[in-house]
């Protein structure tokens, strides 16, 4: 399995395409904004799961401080 920064690196890619496309679907289709929602809702979605890494999800490769 990939370490943990390559897996929140992919996460955050996601994101940003997400809120990309998010942006451009909020502006190109002003009458209906469904699909704005659920594409902001996945990439919300995403940054969580990147969140829950960074703080809850411990590197294996990290070892504890040795006396």
């Amino acid at each position: 399995m990939k370490n943990k920064q390559q897996v929140r690196s992919l996460l955050n890619a996601l994101f940003l395409l997400g809120f990309i496309a998010a942006f451009i679907v909020y502006f190109a289709l002003p009458n209906d904004r469904t699909l704005f929602l659920i594409i902001a809702a996945v990439s919300i979605v995403v940054k969580t799961a990147d969140y829950i890494i960074r703080f809850f999800v411990k590197d294996r490769r990290t070892k504890p401080f040795e006396d």
